[in-house]
């Protein structure tokens, strides 16, 4: 525990050891879910679980790729802080990082647009 609160005081230098408690949280999660009233189904992957009041999330399973990291972003962003997004100003910052943001790019009238943003992004990250 000493070891994991040194590390913890290079990015909270105000943590306090006796407000944390060590879990082994295992290498691999399986969530079980129940839908519909039907059995449950097991689910792999990841998945943010946020309490009632919207004031903590945590992430469960293991640790995800870049493939969902922006959606898991996202996904605490609206559920915890939505005060971000409630704002023109809020909107507009995400819109200048994720040009997609808010836009349904399955849609057929936004193809357009969806092939414009991949073009672009592609000639940013200097794609072939």
């Amino acid at each position: 525990m000493d070891d994991r609160m040194e590390v913890l005081h290079v990015f909270y230098p105000g943590a306090k050891k006796e407000d944390w408690k060590l879990i082994d949280a295992g290498i691999r999660v399986q969530a079980i879910k129940k839908t519909d009233g039907q059995a449950g189904i097991v689910h792999y992957g990841t998945e943010v679980i946020t309490n009632e009041d919207r004031t903590i999330s945590a992430l469960l399973g293991a640790s995800p790729g870049a493939s969902v990291c922006v959606h898991i972003v996202l996904e605490v962003i609206e559920k915890c802080l939505p005060h971000l997004l409630s704002t023109d100003e809020g909107r507009a910052r995400m819109k200048a990082m994720i040009p997609t943001y808010d836009v349904d790019i399955k849609a057929p009238t936004n193809a357009a647009y969806f092939a414009e943003q991949s073009r672009r992004a592609s000639e940013l990250l200097q794609l072939a």
